[in-house]
């Protein structure tokens, strides 16, 4: 089977003419990203409009004074690259580095924009996957205005909880976190040392133990009330 055939069970394509899915497969290319490699840089011409196979790619800034800001973390079936389809000659806004191993499928972007304006369930499509990934941003936006760095940290906390353990309880759920405090930090807009004592307040307050990257939450109703305060 060639790499580019699971193409058609990410979430943009699943559901598209069949016949579709083969035009792109055959449009399209494998790629291999060591960690911390980077796909493409601020100011860089737009490349492909890619999918995310497996790892994950981390999307963030940087400014001067070195502090960083993570917008987003793509993993496998997610997107990248859907603004070059509306205006392929805005240079990229952003970093995106392979934060561990990662497979890609690169399309050629003029290929995807012949397809959007031509094929209705595909623009529809894309318009749908657009309005999530403003929706994800709004959110974030949302955050940094509204809540201080604590309510954020039990935000994002609550919020990985429901993502990646749906079925967990309220009570004493154990969590080995995939982020560094400081990984941590750059996803909330704040420092290292504010997740720290984020985390001793949460402590204190007999929400959560933590001990490294190992949580346990000690009660989810303390913790989703310090995240929407």
């Amino acid at each position: 089977m060639h790499s580019t055939e699971s193409l058609g069970t990410t979430r943009l394509f699943k559901g598209l003419p069949e016949k579709l899915v083969t035009h792109f497969e055959n449009h399209s290319t494998f790629r291999r990203l060591d960690e911390g490699e980077y796909y493409f840089k601020t100011g860089d011409a737009p490349r492909a409009f890619a999918v995310v196979v497996s790892g994950q790619l981390k999307i963030h800034r940087t400014n001067k004074a070195g502090k960083e800001q993570v917008f987003a973390y793509a993993q496998a079936g997610d997107v990248i690259g859907l603004g070059a389809l509306t205006d392929p000659y805005r240079a990229c806004a952003m970093d995106c580095v392979a934060r561990a191993a990662t497979e890609i499928i690169e399309i050629d972007i003029n290929v995807m924009r012949e397809k959007m304006h031509s094929d209705a369930t595909l623009a529809n499509a894309i318009i749908t996957e657009l309005s999530r990934q403003l929706s994800t941003m709004t959110h974030l936006v949302d955050q940094l205005s509204l809540k201080d760095a604590h309510n954020r940290l039990a935000l994002w906390l609550e919020s990985w909880l429901v993502k990646n353990m749906p079925d967990a309880g309220d009570k004493d759920v154990l969590i080995v976190l995939p982020y560094t405090q400081s990984e941590v930090a750059a996803q909330i807009g704040t420092v290292r040392e504010v997740v720290s004592r984020g985390f001793a307040r949460m402590e204190k307050e007999g929400i959560l133990k933590a001990s490294g990257k190992r949580v346990t939450v000690v009660s989810r109703s303390k913790l989703r009330e310090m995240a929407n305060g």
